[in-house]
């Protein structure tokens, strides 16, 4: 993108407009920095610069250049412009000066145009400044310098000595106008400055190091900073070595003796000697050293002072500390130690200072000595103070400044706070220390404890010892106090809600809570200038209540709630939250259940599942918050209507049930469950009686042998909870197609198997229950046992006997006229029993028991009356023994063989009912 000439002028001028704002901003912040207080360094003009201590200004050696020769230039300097057409000619002008070293070097200059006219310019960048010595010696070095609002230029400091400053304007661009360089050569004489010591006694604590203050300045008042290696310090005219205080070689505010030895307290003499430099003049000063002893007063921090007399007494105590020596009995070696002892106080050394502000100004009052008194003895003394102050709820604090010193006593001082205060008392207004539970206010007034006629009106009274609540959007908020304005006539008042003594979950659930009936201590508490004293108790009284309750009935199966209202007629209004209890009797229940009454003052039981009854209710109250009597009421629960419903049914001889009913709700034709029915079946003029549960499904099932024949059958519910009508129905049994089931069975002797005969009606394919049959079992060709079963609810005759190994027949036949069947014939096998005999230890005392266990190899368990025969070896020779298992089946020998090894063989006694292996094992008898 081009620019037109026109375009580029403007954006030159714009960027000399800033220019010139920020180099005028620049050089009055650079002014600012100087003040006549600040220190300067001693240095001379070439090398020998010391570091600046206390932003002190900086003292410029110059900074070497090669420049054209001042006013020859061709005017490209920074801010200056070759000469343009239209330039303006400037003059500058200035006088020759002189200054004091370290005096700030301000010169006032001219700046004019070929008018005349001032030319009002600021800008540093717009000139240079040139010195050299005046000797005209050597080239132009430019130094630092700025510019300050009253048209000066300010140079960097220089060292002592007759300069030429060249001040150079440069080609320079100001608003819409250029004008040519100019330059100015004037005479500056920088001359030696005097110095002057300022200093004090200075006072040293015996344990202490030794830091002596002092300062040094030169004739413009500028604190000078001096190199340790020009100062020369004696002490009672021996030269001692020393530090600058803080460190580091520049000197400022004083220095420390470091190889100086303390000879007890008392007074010596400092001579301070500054040999000077070029631009400094030497100087000197004697002052005095006094070597103190360490003095502390204790005494406490803070102390109260009651207004009715405004009254104190401070104990206190001074210590002090100093060197003593001490010297080694075994080395003889001398030893300088701190002792720390009690000092003996004079009232002519104690001053009482008074400090606080009266609300317009800082008040320091000195207080009389006659005004105060001294006692006590060394170690434990007091001072005994009225204080000359009035206070009132603004002005309670002020500081007591208690300065103590005498000639070998540094000077010490201890700050005590004083705190004044009022004694106030809160008092009931009345029976203000009274109120009713949940209802009543406690009244209480605030007044002078020494005057009760006196009110405190408009204080802050805070109540502690008890929970606070308070609701907010977010819920119920917790204190452990609360806070109360007094009137214009000094009273407060707080009710007995929202507050408890202990965490109150019910509170803090229904965000309400109040004290239960009793005394209780309070706390009361201001702040500032007031202090309660004293104790208060506040009572909450129990009150009257009635219980609102009526007759409840309500139907069997319907949930139930019973609800009562506590009230209180006083305060017409229901009591809340209160606690009761309810109470319910009958013949099948005795129960009660505490509660609370709700916001409005009703209770609600839990859920109420009754039977069908009539249920005396009793009502109170409970705790000792409430007067109240206890109220009866009933509760009726009534019994439901129900219906029963059967069918007439025609069944096989016990095949089937004999009876089905269903009872069912009458109002909602839902089945009804865990209910009682009667049930009474006839065989003719007999009959049986049966009661049944109704099962979920409302129904009770019956089964009953019936002969074959018709049978009436009469159902009624005898239900506590359900009432319904008496039905009859009639159940026909027919004879019943049947067959025997027997399935051949092969086992083992004493297995304890049984053989199964099962009785199924061929017709429907169930069991046949209450069937009788006859059944023979042939232990030889023509001789049997009889015997006769009747089968169970699922058709089985179970046949159990212990018969030994063999093959037996057995024969099924009918033996009942409710049913036919066909005779069957079937099969037992029974076979050895398999064994097994173990030992259960190889080694036996003598005279003891060697046992043997006996087990099924089929069924695992242990098998009793089994006998075993034992061979006992003693050598060749050997005794046979036989023994038989107890119900653990454990078979015992009593052992009365010699000591020693014997082979022993078992074998089964019985063999033609047991099989097992023979065992041969050693049996090793022992003492």
């Amino acid at each position: 993108m081009k620019f037109k000439k026109s375009h580029v002028l403007l954006i030159s001028l714009i960027s000399l407009f800033l220019l010139l704002g920020m180099s005028s901003v620049s050089a009055a912040s650079d002014a600012d920095v100087i003040a006549q207080d600040m220190s300067i360094d001693d240095i001379s003009v070439i090398g020998d610069v010391d570091n600046n201590l206390n932003d002190v200004e900086t003292l410029s050696e110059g900074e070497e250049t090669v420049p054209d020769e001042p006013g020859t230039g061709d005017g490209s300097e920074e801010g200056g412009e070759n000469p343009v057409e239209d330039s303006i000619n400037t003059t500058i002008d200035a006088e020759d000066h002189e200054f004091s070293y370290g005096d700030t070097i301000k010169i006032n200059y001219t700046l004019t145009d070929n008018e005349s006219n001032p030319i009002n310019d600021t800008n540093k960048s717009n000139f240079i400044v040139y010195y050299r010595n005046a000797t005209g010696d050597g080239d132009f070095n430019t130094t630092g310098f700025s510019i300050n609002n009253e048209s000066q230029i300010v140079l960097d400091q220089l060292g002592v000595g007759n300069y030429s400053i060249n001040i150079q304007f440069l080609n320079s661009t100001i608003g819409d106008k250029n004008y040519t360089e100019s330059n100015k050569t004037i005479s500056l004489n920088i001359t030696k400055t005097g110095t002057r010591f300022d200093a004090d006694v200075a006072v040293v604590q015996i344990d202490e190091d030794v830091i002596i203050p002092f300062k040094i300045y030169i004739d413009c008042n500028k604190t000078l900073n001096v190199d340790v290696s020009r100062l020369y310090v004696t002490v009672n005219d021996t030269e001692y070595s020393f530090k600058n205080i803080t460190g580091g070689n520049n000197v400022t505010n004083g220095i420390k003796l470091t190889n100086f030895t303390k000879n007890g307290t008392g007074y010596y003499t400092i001579f301070i000697k500054y040999n000077g430099t070029d631009n400094c003049e030497e100087s000197s000063i004697t002052f005095a050293l006094h070597i103190v002893e360490n003095n502390t007063i204790i005494a406490n921090d803070t102390f109260k002072v009651n207004d009715s007399n405004k009254t104190i007494t401070i104990p206190f105590s001074i210590t002090n500390s100093g060197n003593v020596t001490v010297e080694d009995e075994e080395t003889g070696e001398i030893n300088t130690t701190i002792n720390v002892t009690n000092s003996t106080v004079e009232k002519e050394n104690l001053t009482l200072i008074l400090l606080y502000d009266n609300g317009t100004e800082n008040v320091t009052h000195v207080v009389d000595p006659n005004n105060y008194n001294l006692t006590g003895e060394i170690g434990n003394y007091s001072i005994e103070l009225n204080v000359p102050m009035d206070f009132n709820t603004t002005l309670y604090k002020a500081q007591l400044v208690i300065i103590y010193a005498n000639d070998t006593l540094n000077e010490t001082n201890k700050t005590i706070n004083l705190v004044a205060f009022k004694e106030v008392i809160v008092v009931p207004e009345g029976d203000g220390d009274q109120a009713d539970y949940q209802f009543g206010n406690f009244t209480f007034k605030l007044v002078d404890a020494n005057d009760p006629n006196v009110i405190i009106a408009n204080e802050n009274v805070t109540l502690t010892g008890f929970w606070f609540y308070s609701i907010t959007e977010r819920g119920t908020s917790l204190s452990t106090s609360k806070s109360f304005i007094t009137d214009e006539n000094g009273i407060f008042v707080f009710n007995d809600t929202m507050l408890s003594l202990n965490i109150d979950q019910v509170a803090l659930y229904y965000n309400f809570t109040s004290l239960a009936a009793g005394n209780y201590n309070a706390t009361f508490a201001t702040s500032g200038f007031y202090q309660v004293i004293g104790k208060n108790n506040i009572t909450v009284n129990p009150i009257d209540a009635r219980i609102i309750a009526e007759d409840l009935t309500g139907e069997y199966g319907v949930l139930l709630h019973y609800t009562f209202q506590l009230f209180s007629d006083k305060y017409n209004a229901p009591i809340k939250f209160a606690n009761v209890q309810f109470v319910i009797n009958a013949s099948n229940i005795n129960a009660f259940r505490d509660g609370v009454t709700n916001e409005t003052g009703w209770y609600t039981s839990p859920d109420l599942n009754l039977t069908a009854n009539s249920y005396n209710l009793t009502l109170k109250t409970t705790g000792d918050n409430l007067i109240c009597s206890d109220a009866k009421a009933t509760l009726n629960v009534t019994q439901r209507t129900a219906t029963l419903s059967a069918s007439n049914r025609t069944i096989y001889y016990n095949s089937d049930y004999a009876a089905i009913v269903k009872l069912t709700d009458k109002k909602t034709g839902k089945a009804v469950a865990n209910a009682y029915v009667w049930i009474r079946i006839y065989t003719g003029s007999k009959y049986t009686d049966f009661v049944g549960k109704t099962n979920k499904n409302g129904n009770v099932y019956v089964s009953t042998p019936l002969s074959v024949g018709k049978h009436k059958i009469v159902f009624q519910s005898i239900d506590n909870n359900y009432n319904a009508s008496q039905i009859t129905r009639y159940v026909t049994v027919k004879t019943a197609p049947a067959k025997f089931s027997a399935p051949k069975v092969s086992t083992y002797y004493k297995s304890g198997r049984v053989f199964k005969i099962k009785l199924i009606n061929t017709k429907t394919n169930k069991p046949i229950h209450t069937g009788t049959m006859n059944i023979k079992l042939y232990i030889s060709k023509n001789k049997y046992y009889n015997y006769t079963g009747v089968s169970d609810a699922k058709g089985f005759v179970q046949f159990k006997a212990t018969l030994k190994p063999g093959t037996y027949k057995v024969v099924v036949r009918d033996y009942d006229k409710g049913y036919t069947a066909k005779a069957v014939t079937s099969q037992i096998k029974v076979s050895k029993s398999p064994i097994k005999i173990a030992p259960t230890a190889l080694k036996v005392k003598k005279g003891k028991y060697f046992k043997v266990k006996v087990t099924s190899t089929k069924s695992k368990k242990v098998l009793s009356a089994v006998k075993v025969k034992v061979r006992v070896y003693t050598g060749k020779k050997y005794k046979t023994y036989t023994i038989k298992t107890n119900k653990k089946g454990i078979a015992s020998l009593k052992i009365k063989q010699k000591v020693g090894k014997h082979k022993i063989v078992l074998t089964p006694y019985q063999t033609k009912y047991y099989t097992a292996k023979k065992v041969t094992k050693t049996l090793k008898v022992v003492k």
